[in-house]
């Protein structure tokens, strides 16, 4: 047995290479303080920002339903002169289908025997006849009156002028 080699493990020929025992501190890089402080700067901006989003909204909203207000009585009033016009076209068209010397009023409503106001409805709005069937009858055709494109004109406008004033706001 003593004639085997043995080979001991030994240490490279030049020794090892040296340990290194050093703390590696890295580089200095932007301090924590500085990273906090312009988080909460950042939060702070954005708070203000929407607080003052929040006031223009409402600002809006309040000019918004403050036209809304004052134009309500122009709208109402050319939505019930648009009624009045279907209206009277209505009352022509019956007496185009029905004969002039029928006396039946279309438009009157009783309940109990006594009159009864009962607001315009979207069947009596609906015209009737076409205007070749109009015309076919012996009546005119459907035209507005001059007073009706100034009234459509001046609605138009005014709320043209509502849409830039809600824009704007």
């Amino acid at each position: 047995m003593s004639k085997l080699a043995v080979r001991q493990d030994m240490p490279p020929k030049g020794g090892f290479q040296p340990i290194h025992w050093k703390r590696y501190a890295p580089k200095r890089t932007v301090p924590g303080h500085f990273i906090f402080s312009v988080v909460a700067g950042l939060g702070i901006y954005g708070f203000y920002k929407t607080r003052l989003l929040l006031f223009e909204q409402r600002c809006t909203w309040a000019h918004k339903n403050w036209t809304d207000c004052q134009l309500h009585p122009f709208i109402y009033a050319e939505d019930d002169r648009r009624l009045v016009r279907a209206r009277k076209q209505h009352e022509t068209d019956m007496k185009l289908i029905l004969g002039e010397d029928n006396d039946w009023d279309v438009h009157r409503r009783t309940m109990k025997h006594e009159e009864v106001f009962v607001p315009y409805s979207a069947r009596e709005v609906r015209l009737l006849l076409t205007d070749p069937e109009r015309v076919a009858l012996g009546g005119e055709t459907f035209r507005r009156s001059h007073s009706h494109s100034l009234s459509v004109s001046l609605f138009l406008s005014l709320y043209s002028i509502y849409l830039s004033i809600s824009v704007i706001f």
